[in-house]
């Protein structure tokens, strides 16, 4: 056979196998999947009006409103957990939790520990995060495509 036809061949058999070991992005502990149709994890440090505690002991605030949508995508319910945003951070890069909010921008000094979203929100002086554990590509994925369906959508 000729070298072309061989290099054809090898190309073929190469797109062949391809689709079939490719399910990008991946969670190597599974978040995303663990989420669905169960429980989210969430990180809630008082960061107004980025994430606000309600004197009735709710979480409110635009990321809480973010993370109530994102979950309402997935069927899963939320689990808040409050407290100090080093504190939670800490907990969400020894994955205990999956998300936190905390009116962090892309400055953080955390973003070398866990993953960022996209910026949901760009102002005059910063671009605004939220924060999912390292590695997890999957659910920062999906997170960042629901800040992109949002910001298409808003007027």
């Amino acid at each position: 056979m000729r070298r072309t036809t061989l290099k054809r061949l090898a190309f073929l058999a190469l797109l062949a196998v391809l689709p079939t070991g490719c399910d990008l992005p991946r969670d190597p502990e599974g978040t995303l999947e663990r989420a669905r149709g169960g429980t989210l994890r969430v990180g809630a440090a008082t960061a107004p009006p980025w994430v606000v505690h309600r004197t009735d002991g709710r979480v409110a605030g635009v990321e809480a409103e973010l993370v109530n949508e994102f979950a309402r995508t997935l069927g899963a319910r939320v689990e808040w957990h409050r407290g100090p945003a080093d504190e939670l951070l800490e907990q969400l890069r020894k994955r205990e939790l999956d998300v936190v909010i905390a009116g962090l921008t892309t400055t953080t000094p955390w973003k070398t520990h866990v993953g960022i979203t996209r910026p949901y929100r760009i102002d005059e002086e910063h671009e605004r995060v939220l924060a999912v554990a390292a590695g997890e590509n999957a659910t920062l994925v999906a997170l960042d495509r629901l800040i992109e369906a949002r910001r298409n959508s808003e007027p």
